[in-house]
């Protein structure tokens, strides 16, 4: 584990350096406060609880599955994943892009879009949109120009392919970190990461765009469509598109 920490050290110790050495200190602002009005370290809760093994869903002994878990949290700490999303982030966006973003962000309706956001991702009501998803939608569609303009801002947003890097990313990571800390017990050597993760891919992607539909409905069934279309709109532009496509970036080189 000294050998572990010592790593994730000097691997963090570098992302900071890279990230000092590339942004000025006004865009280093810029990233701290887009990271935090955005909410994106709630991406690192999900990538904790997606990689964390629980002892009733795998037979492994439970100081291995314990020694895993910490490695999780270690390797993948606030710090460091803060770190490694604003190296990317700067070298996606502009100043320019970043201000817009924080307008954006910072206005009754990124702030009310944002809120219904972090509520949909709330562990603590998961339960309710699994309900909503399995019973209401299930039961009764919503009116086929509210699926279109979903089915658009899902597009614009890149959403599917967001949540397959997440969860691909963190299958992959899991399986690693779990060869790491039981190498005797792997007979084969195992595939590259990016072939692991192409192979994840696919096998996530199939049911993703079903999913995350729903999941969209769900998030934002309170939002009339006139706000859907302004959020639409935004998401359309050169700042929000690098914005996800760097967020996308960031995870990949993470795990």
């Amino acid at each position: 584990m000294d050998g572990k920490r010592l790593v994730v050290a000097c691997l963090f110790a570098s992302l900071l350096f890279v990230a000092n050495a590339q942004a000025s200190p006004a865009k280093h602002q810029l990233l701290d406060l887009l990271y935090d009005q955005a909410g994106l370290e709630r991406q690192l809760v999900w990538i904790h609880d997606s990689m964390t093994l629980q002892e009733q869903t795998y037979p492994i002994p439970e100081p291995v599955l314990d020694t895993v878990n910490q490695v999780v949290k270690i390797r993948y700490s606030p710090d460091f994943f803060r770190a490694s999303m604003k190296v990317t982030l700067d070298e996606a966006l502009s100043v320019g892009e970043l201000d817009r973003l924080i307008d954006w962000f910072g206005s009754p309706l990124g702030k009310e879009i944002l809120r219904l956001e972090a509520e949909a991702n709330d562990p603590v009501n998961q339960a309710q949109m699994e309900a909503y998803i399995r019973e209401k939608l299930s039961a009764e569609q919503p009116r086929n120009s509210r699926i279109t303009l979903i089915e658009a801002l899902m597009e614009a947003l890149d959403a599917v392919e967001l949540s397959t890097e997440l969860a691909a990313s963190a299958s992959v990571g899991a399986q690693r970190i779990l060869r790491e800390v039981m190498p005797a017990g792997a007979e084969q050597p195992m595939r590259p990461a990016q072939v692991l993760k192409a192979q994840e891919k696919l096998y996530i992607r199939k049911d993703m765009l079903e999913r995350m539909r729903n999941v969209f409905l769900y998030t934002y069934r309170t939002l009339p469509d006139s706000d859907l279309k302004r959020y639409l709109k935004f998401a359309r532009e050169r700042a929000m598109q690098n914005f996800q496509r760097g967020q996308i970036q960031a995870i990949s080189r993470m795990l």
